[in-house]
C-alpha cells in the first residue's frame, strides 16, 4: 500500500495538461543547430522565436522508447543499482559550496580534500547506494571545479556516480576521464556515470545543456532530467499547477534525449521547491515533501525510475529542526514509492555539506528502506503455533528458534542511535548523536581504502587535468 495525493484521474488531467502546454506553447531552445534538428526530427519550430512545440503523438512515442527499468553500474559491480518497480535506494546532496568542517565546527568554503574525504565516506555507508559531486573543490579555478570533482570521486569510489558538468567543454574531459578508468566500449555498455541535465524553468533549454544532452547521449549515458521550478515564482504557487509545467519540462527533455539517441535510459527526477512568501527564498518546507509524493505518482504512471528530493532541510546546525525537516522529507516519498532518494550530507538547502550529518543521513535511510518493506506477512511471520507454544509451556520468547530465525531481518539495528539504559550511556561518555557520529566519520576516514587505481591510470587523470587547464577559458 503506496502513499497517494493524487488519484488515477488526476494524474491523467496533469498528463494530459502537460501535453497541452508542449503542443499549444513549446519550450524556449537557446541553441540554433539544436533547433535545426528538431526541426529535421518533423517538429513544429519557430526558428526567429526558438521555440519547438511537441505534438502529442511525438511525446507518447517517446515514452514508449523509454527504457522502464535502469541499471546504474558500478566499478564495483556489487554496487550495482537496479533501478525499477518497488525498488529504493538513496544517494548525497550535490552541488554544495560549504562544508563544517570537521575539526572546528566552523562554515567554510569546500575544498579538494572535502571531495575525497566525503567521497570515501559515501563508498563506506551502506545505504547510500551511489555518489554525486557533494561538493565542489573551491580551491581550483571555477571553470575546471566540476572536472576537479569527478576526477577526486572517481579515485575515491566503485559507486556509480552523477557526473554533471558545468558545460560541454567540461562534459568532454568527464567523459574522457571514465573512459580511461573502464574504456570506451565498456563505459557504453555498463557507464558507471550517469549525467543530469535541468531545464531553466520556466519551459526553456538552455545552448549548454542541449550541448551536454549531445555528447552524453552519444555514450549511451543514463540521463537524468531535472526541472527544478520554485512555486510561487518560476512556477505556478499551487501545487498542482507546479506538477504539470515540471512534467511538461520533463517529458520534453524525455523527447529530446529519445529524439537524440532512441531506448537511451532516463530518469524520472525533478527538483521542486517551495517559495518562502516571507523571506524570498527557496525552502525545504513540507511543500516539497508533498510535490515529491506527487512526482514519485507521476513517474509510476508512466513506468520510469524515479529521483527526488529526500534528506532536506533549511536548519544551519545538526539541530531538532533538521532531524524532523529530514525524516518528513524523506519518509513521504519514500512511501509513495520513489526509486531514488537524495540530500544525504546537506543542510541549509543543500548550500552546505556536513560530515556528521552525512553518516547520520546514512542511518535515517536505514530506517526509511526498512519502513518502506512493511510488515512481511505469511504463515511463519504470523507466529501462531509459536504463540501457542509459550503460552501452553509458560516459556518466553527469547528462547524460541522462531526469534533467533527472524529477529535480524525483522529489525533494524542502528550504528549511531543509542538504546542503552541512562547509566550505561552515562558510563560510556553520555554523548550525542552528532558526536558519536563524528567518531565514526574519523574511524571511516583513518580505515576505508577504496580500490586504488592503477598507476598508468592516475598518470592518465593528470594528464586530461592539465590539458583541460591549458584549453577550457577562463570566462
Amino acid at each position: 500500500m503506496r502513499l497517494e495525493f493524487l488519484s488515477r484521474d488526476q494524474i491523467e488531467e496533469i498528463h494530459s495538461s502537460s501535453l497541452k502546454i508542449l503542443e499549444e506553447v513549446g519550450v524556449l531552445i537557446h541553441q540554433h543547430d539544436f533547433l535545426r534538428f528538431l526541426a529535421d526530427a518533423d517538429m513544429n519550430v519557430d526558428m526567429d522565436k526558438r521555440r519547438a512545440k511537441m505534438q502529442p503523438d511525438l511525446v507518447k512515442e517517446c515514452i514508449k522508447k523509454t527504457p522502464k527499468h535502469l541499471t546504474l553500474y558500478a566499478r564495483d559491480h556489487r554496487f550495482n543499482v537496479e533501478l525499477g518497480e518497488n525498488r529504493i535506494y538513496a544517494h548525497p546532496v550535490g552541488g554544495a559550496s560549504n562544508v563544517i568542517d570537521l575539526d572546528s565546527g566552523e562554515v567554510r568554503p569546500s575544498t579538494l580534500k572535502d571531495v575525497e574525504n566525503l567521497t570515501r565516506i559515501v563508498d563506506a555507508l551502506p545505504n547510500i547506494h551511489t555518489g554525486t559531486m557533494i561538493v565542489y573543490p573551491c580551491d581550483v579555478p571555477e571553470r575546471l571545479r566540476d572536472i576537479y570533482a569527478v576526477e577526486a570521486i572517481l579515485r575515491n569510489t566503485s559507486k556509480n556516480v552523477d557526473a554533471t558538468p558545468y558545460n560541454d567543454e567540461s562534459c568532454r574531459y568527464i567523459i574522457q576521464l571514465a573512459k580511461t578508468l573502464i574504456g570506451e566500449e565498456d563505459l557504453k555498455k555498463k557507464p558507471i556515470i550517469t549525467c543530469s541535465a535541468s531545464p531553466t524553468s520556466p519551459l526553456q533549454f538552455s545552448g549548454e545543456v542541449t550541448k551536454v544532452l549531445v555528447r552524453a547521449t552519444r555514450y549511451r549515458l543514463p540521463i537524468a532530467i531535472l526541472p527544478s521550478p520554485l512555486a510561487g515564482a518560476t512556477s505556478p504557487v499551487t501545487l498542482a499547477g507546479t506538477l504539470v509545467q515540471q512534467n511538461a519540462e520533463m517529458l520534453a527533455g524525455l523527447v529530446i534525449v529519445q529524439l537524440l539517441n532512441p531506448g537511451n535510459p532516463f530518469m524520472y527526477s525533478p527538483r521542486c521547491i517551495p517559495l518562502d512568501m516571507s523571506t524570498g527564498q527557496a525552502c525545504a518546507g513540507i511543500e516539497s515533501a508533498i510535490m515529491s509524493v506527487g512526482c514519485a505518482q507521476l513517474a509510476r504512471y508512466y513506468g520510469f525510475p524515479s529521483d527526488v528530493y529526500g534528506l532536506d532541510t533549511d536548519s544551519k546546525t545538526l539541530d531538532e529542526q533538521i532531524a524532523f525537516e529530514k525524516a518528513l522529507n524523506g519518509l513521504l516519498p519514500a512511501m509513495a514509492g520513489a526509486n531514488m532518494l537524495s540530500g544525504a550530507g546537506c543542510i541549509e538547502g543543500g548550500i552546505t555539506v556536513s560530515y556528521e550529518q552525512l553518516v547520520i543521513d546514512d542511518e535515517i535511510f536505514g530506517m526509511i528502506f526498512r519502513a518502506v518493506r512493511g510488515i512481511d506477512f505469511d504463515e511463519e511471520k504470523l507466529a501462531t503455533d509459536v504463540i501457542v507454544k509459550v503460552v501452553l509451556e509458560a516459556s518466553n520468547f527469547l528462547q524460541q528458534q522462531h526469534t533467533l530465525k527472524h529477529f535480524r531481518d525483522e529489525y533494524y539495528f542502528p550504528k549511531l542511535c543509542d538504546r542503552s539504559p541512562r547509566s550505561r550511556w552515562q558510563k560510556m561518555g553520555a554523548r550525542n548523536i552528532v558526536e558519536v557520529a563524528r567518531e565514526r566519520v574519523k574511524k571511516i576516514l583513518e580505515e576505508h581504502k577504496p580500490p586504488s587505481l592503477e598507476a598508468d591510470v592516475k598518470q592518465k587523470f593528470n594528464d586530461i587535468l592539465k590539458t583541460a587547464i591549458t584549453h577550457l577559458p577562463n570566462a
